[in-house]
Parts: structure tokens; sequence; C-alpha cells
């Protein structure tokens, strides 16, 4: 008996659209997958850091987490906002959110980036709190609007495929 092989083309990777479908995993089981795996990428240039600057370990764990973070702030705010896309919440809704959420991730960024300029002495503390305060009054506003303007035309032309009503699929 001889089996006859289909010439079936397969997709070596998954789009995000079926990776999607696939992932039907929660808020929390999400991040304790992926967490890890991304605290593991940022370990590389702190180590690097401390080889240049010859700083021990100890000294290097406070920036580590001030850098880690943003990121850990921003996983759940993308996971909900991608739940609320899926729910059909209003465009500008949706919009103001992810431009709130961009706006506290970067701001999280500017704080890392100063506490971990005056922890490793590139600072003084005094100019590194002056220097707070005016990225935080620019960078709030521009990546708040940013933000919203790309999310408004984003799930607007969804909504705009989709019909004009309904679910975004």
């Amino acid at each position: 008996m001889q089996r006859e092989v289909q010439n079936v083309s397969v997709p070596r990777y998954l789009t995000a659209q079926q990776f999607g479908r696939t992932m039907k995993l929660s808020l929390w089981a999400w991040l304790l997958r992926a967490l890890p795996g991304y605290l593991a990428l940022e370990v590389g240039p702190f180590l690097i850091i401390g080889l240049g600057l010859k700083k021990t370990v100890g000294e290097l764990l406070g920036p580590y987490l001030a850098f880690a973070a943003p990121a850990v702030i921003l996983m759940p705010l993308v996971w909900w906002l991608r739940v609320w896309e899926k729910q059909g919440i209003s465009p500008k809704r949706l919009a103001r959110a992810w431009g709130v959420s961009v706006a506290l991730w970067g701001v999280s960024v500017v704080v890392a980036t100063i506490y971990s300029g005056v922890k490793f002495g590139f600072m003084d503390p005094m100019d590194a709190l002056g220097g707070l305060i005016v990225s935080v009054l620019l960078s709030v506003p521009i990546l708040y609007f940013m933000a919203y303007y790309m999310a408004i035309a984003t799930v607007s032309s969804r909504a705009a495929a989709n019909g004009g009503g309904g679910r975004p699929k």
C-alpha cells in the first residue's frame, strides 16, 4: 500500500490573528508565560553595564528592576486593551485608554532612566529632579496624543472594514 501525500502548503509561522485565536490564556497565565523570558533578555545589557562600570550585582539590581517595571506595567494594559477591543468598546474610549497606557509607560521609562542615572552617578540628584519634571511634562501629552490618534485611526479602519458596525474581528 502506498500512501499518497498531498502537496499541502502549511505556513511555517502563525499569523498574529491565528496566534490570537489559539492562545486563549488568562492575563495571569499570559504574564507568567511571557515575563520570565522578558526578564531574562533584559539581564544581558545590565551584565555588560556591570562589567563596563565595574558595578556589583547589588548595585545593578535597583536599575534593573526600574527598567523591567515599564514592560511589566505595559503587558497587562495591552492585554486588557485587546480584550476591550474584541468586546466592541467605542473607538474613542479605546483610543483614550491607549493614550493613557502609553503615557503611563513613557513616564515609567523616564523615571527608570533618571533613577539609573542618579544611581550610577551620571546625574546630580537635584539636576535629575528638574530633568524628571521637564521630561514628564513634555512626554505625557506627546505620548498620549500620539497613541490616541494612532489608535483612533487603527480602530476606526478596522470597524469600517467590518462593515461599519458590530464587533471587530
